[in-house]
C-alpha cells in the first residue's frame, strides 16, 4: 500500500505541476488590438462651373455671408468712426469677405475636393476665426454706438448677421468633420469619399509574439 500511495502522490504532483502551468500560460497569454482606417475617394464631375450650386442651401448662405462681411466693411470706413473702432469692423468685414468669397469660388468651380492635406480643418479654423472677431466689433461697435453716431450703429446692426450666418456655415462644415474628419472637403462638389475603420484582435503567448498595433491613421 505504501509504493502505491507513493505512486497516486507522484502522479497528483505532476497533475498540479501541468495545472499551474496552464493558469500560468493563460495569465501570460494577452490581446493586442490592431486598428486601420482606410479612405476611399471617387471621383465627381470635375472642375467646372457649378451653376446650380447658387441655389443650394449653402450656397445661398455663403452669398449671404459674403454680401454682410462686404456691407459691415463699408460701415468701418466711414469717418469719423473708422478713427475711432470703425478701422477695426472694417477689418473684420474684409477677413470675412475675402475668406468666403474664395471658399464660395472653390464650391462653384468644383474645385474644392482638389485640394490636398487637411484643408477642411482649415475651413473650421477660419471660420471660428470670424465668428469671434465678429462678436468683439458687435460689442466694440455697441459700446461706440451713442458716442460715434450712425455709422458705429450700422456696424453693429451688420456684425450680427456676419457672425449668426458664419457661425452657420461652421456648423455645417463641423457636422461633416464628425463623420468625415479633416478631409471632409475631399467629399463635396458631387465627389464621393468615405472612411472605413477595421479592427482585427490578435491572442499571443508573449509580448514579442503580438502583431504591432499602429493606431488610428
Amino acid at each position: 500500500p505504501v509504493p502505491e500511495a507513493a505512486h497516486q502522490l507522484v502522479h497528483t504532483n505532476k497533475n498540479l505541476q501541468r495545472l499551474h502551468t496552464s493558469v500560468s500560460m493563460e495569465t501570460d497569454a494577452y490581446k493586442a488590438t490592431t486598428t486601420e482606417t482606410t479612405a476611399t475617394h471617387s471621383e465627381g464631375p470635375g472642375v467646372g462651373l457649378d451653376k446650380d450650386f447658387v441655389r443650394t442651401p449653402l450656397g445661398i448662405v455663403l452669398i449671404a455671408a459674403f454680401v454682410s462681411a462686404v456691407i459691415l466693411f463699408i460701415c468701418g470706413t466711414v469717418f469719423p468712426w473708422s478713427a475711432h473702432g470703425g478701422g477695426f469692423v472694417a477689418f473684420v468685414g474684409t477677413t470675412a469677405a475675402f475668406g468666403t468669397g474664395i471658399l464660395f469660388v472653390l464650391y462653384l468651380i468644383r474645385l474644392l475636393p482638389k485640394i490636398p492635406g487637411p484643408f477642411g480643418l482649415v475651413i473650421l479654423i477660419y471660420l471660428a476665426v470670424v465668428v469671434i472677431l465678429s462678436l468683439i466689433a458687435f460689442i466694440l461697435s455697441a459700446v461706440n454706438g451713442k458716442g460715434i453716431g450712425s455709422a458705429a450703429i450700422a456696424s453693429a446692426v451688420f456684425a450680427v448677421p456676419t457672425l449668426g450666418l458664419h457661425g452657420y456655415i461652421g456648423f455645417l462644415m463641423f457636422r461633416k468633420y464628425q463623420v468625415l474628419k479633416n478631409h471632409f472637403h475631399k467629399g463635396e462638389c458631387g465627389h464621393s469619399y468615405s472612411v472605413t475603420t477595421t479592427q482585427q484582435n490578435y491572442e499571443a503567448s508573449h509580448p514579442e509574439d503580438a502583431a504591432p498595433a499602429y493606431g488610428n491613421y
